[in-house]
């Protein structure tokens, strides 16, 4: 009886997850209209993907897990510039039968991943994470969403007139599900691994990196499927999600404590090289099919030399 409690308890938040994705990309979808790619994708979709991140750094850090925290803040890098542009690019070649060519708004995202990545570079010479590399970070994304709005109105504000209410309540709806929902998610699918006896390196480098980014997988798939805008969206989505998580969330650890890297290089430098490899796949605004293949073939290949080191 409990074990068929725990089952029904999975299926039902897996369900609230798809839910959950289902409705940011019905919204998001709808919401590019009105305020376009960049806000859309970049800003608000890429803040409430990146909000259940952001509350558990926030908690680990305040609990003193700072191992933890920069693990969640980072770990999801790597699967997200590597398996989940590639599979986005090739998802998208198949339904729309042409290359994905990404919006010229996303000439902001690319400059704002370019700077994160500079300033990850001179954090890592500098050696760790503390109050004023921090600030310095946290200031590189205040600075990106005043750009990005400043830009917005410069360009004469809203796209589209009409009722913002839909496409508002829809990605409300889908952000609430998203905080209260995707943790457990990731603690059942952990739990799950645990029961099968799962190699614990298994689940530390492919089950939880995937459980904890599926939702937002799943909204960009969604959003391919929905029009020929919404590979671009989604890729500023991604773009814009990890902004955050390599300024807002590695700064927040470096306000709560003097976090020496030496102790999480492996990951810190996989962080740096999956940014820099979205910097070139990305760079001239269109994702060819073998592109795409290569860069799901580049996670094989990262978590098999993991498996070795």
């Amino acid at each position: 009886m409990k074990m068929l409690l725990f089952w029904l308890e999975f299926v039902g938040i897996f369900i609230a997850i798809f839910i959950s994705a289902e409705l940011l990309a019905k919204g998001a979808d709808e919401l590019e209209d009105f305020l376009g790619q960049g806000i859309t994708g970049g800003i608000i979709l890429g803040f409430l993907t990146a909000l259940p991140e952001t509350i558990f750094v926030i908690i680990a850090s305040l609990e003193g897990s700072f191992d933890i925290a920069l693990g969640s803040a980072i770990g999801g890098n790597v699967l997200l510039f590597t398996l989940g542009i590639g599979l986005v690019g090739v998802l998208y070649a198949l339904k729309w039968k042409t290359p994905l060519q990404i919006s010229s708004e996303y000439s902001v995202e690319n400059i704002f991943l370019m700077l994160t990545t500079i300033a990850m570079l001179l954090v890592l010479i500098y050696g760790k994470l503390d109050i004023i590399s921090g600030l310095l970070l946290i200031l590189i994304y205040v600075i990106y969403v005043v750009y990005r709005v400043v830009k917005f109105r410069g360009e004469g504000g809203r796209r589209k007139e009409g009722n913002l209410a839909k496409p508002i309540i829809f990605i409300m709806a889908g952000g609430v599900l998203l905080v209260v929902f995707s943790h457990y998610f990731v603690e059942y699918i952990s739990e799950i691994a645990t029961m099968l006896n799962v190699p614990a390196i298994w689940l530390s480098l492919i089950i939880a990196p995937i459980a904890g980014e599926l939702e937002e997988k799943i909204s960009a798939f969604r959003l391919v499927q929905m029009s020929k805008d919404g590979g671009s969206l989604s890729i500023l989505s991604f773009v814009g999600s990890k902004i955050e998580n390599a300024t807002i969330l590695l700064g927040i650890i470096g306000l709560f404590t003097d976090y020496e890297l030496q102790s999480a290089l492996p990951e810190y430098i996989s962080a740096l090289a999956a940014n820099i490899i979205a910097l070139y796949v990305l760079f001239d605004k269109r994702l060819k099919i073998i592109e795409s293949t290569i860069l799901i073939g580049v996670y094989v290949v990262i978590v098999i030399f993991s498996f070795y080191l």
